[in-house]
């Protein structure tokens, strides 16, 4: 009696050999099954989407954005009471069909358009120049481009995409 429950216990081994073999096969054929009905369903890739989430349909040069330098100076705020000195630029992004009159209105303009954001500057509170992005006082110049760019004749979209204020830190002045 002693053999019996040695030779069944075997036999359990093997069977259980068998099943762990079995379901391995059933995996890597479901698996290959898997990767095959993939492939035939994917198929080739198409042109469009290889090239690009835009397609190869170039965008038109007219609406290409580019930035045109509105001002370079050094703008003071005395605000707090201590006055403060930033070196700062101004560019307005618009789209290139729309560069050349930005430009030319800048040249023509510039003392008008360099006191109107000095105002800004001078009249804008301490915490605004510490912003990380210059939220305040991007805005607010932006309106006061978006207005003097005016819309365009054909979309009547506004001229001005974006004011881009670039910024040093304040340098102390009145010590």
């Amino acid at each position: 009696m002693a053999d019996a429950p040695t030779t069944e216990t075997a036999g359990q081994k093997k069977g259980g050999l068998k099943t762990a073999i079995m379901v391995a096969g059933m995996l890597i054929g479901e698996a290959a099954l898997i990767l095959a009905l993939m492939a035939w369903l994917g198929g080739e890739p198409d042109v469009a989407a290889a090239a690009g989430p835009l397609g190869d349909v170039p965008a038109a040069e007219d609406e290409r954005i580019v930035e045109v330098l509105v001002l370079d100076a050094k703008l003071p705020n005395a605000k707090s009471g201590v006055a403060y000195l930033y070196s700062t630029e101004v560019y307005a992004q618009v789209r290139q069909k729309h560069a050349d009159v930005v430009a030319d209105k800048v040249q023509q303009f510039y003392n008008e358009i360099k006191s109107e954001i000095s105002a800004v500057w001078r009249t804008s509170d301490p915490h605004h120049f510490q912003e990380p992005k210059l939220e305040n006082l991007n805005r607010k110049v932006n309106a006061m481009l978006t207005q003097r760019f005016g819309a365009d004749s054909e979309t009547d979209e506004p001229v001005l995409v974006k004011t881009v204020i670039v910024m040093g830190t304040g340098f102390r002045v009145d010590r």
